[in-house]
């Protein structure tokens, strides 16, 4: 089996939830939760995307190929 591990760390947490949720969130996430906290939140809601994204067009893509596999997409937390 192959496998193919993929590390992220996010530098921008606030931005990305002023973004999201608007200024005040932010301000207020700022305030009163730690910044580990708020990047870890982050980080699992942007690799729940990207595991869904992978698993979707991989299947689709090997499909369309007829290639036959078992694929195990999982997010490892450490």
């Amino acid at each position: 089996m192959r496998r193919i591990i993929i590390d992220i760390e996010i530098q921008n947490t606030i931005e990305i939830i002023r973004k999201q949720k608007g200024r005040f969130t932010a301000f207020m996430a700022r305030l009163f939760v730690k910044e580990e906290t708020l990047r870890k939140e982050v980080e699992d809601r942007i690799l729940d995307e990207i595991q869904k994204t992978i698993a979707k067009n991989l299947e689709i893509r090997l499909h369309q190929e007829g290639i036959k596999a078992n694929l195990k997409i999982r997010k490892e937390n450490r």
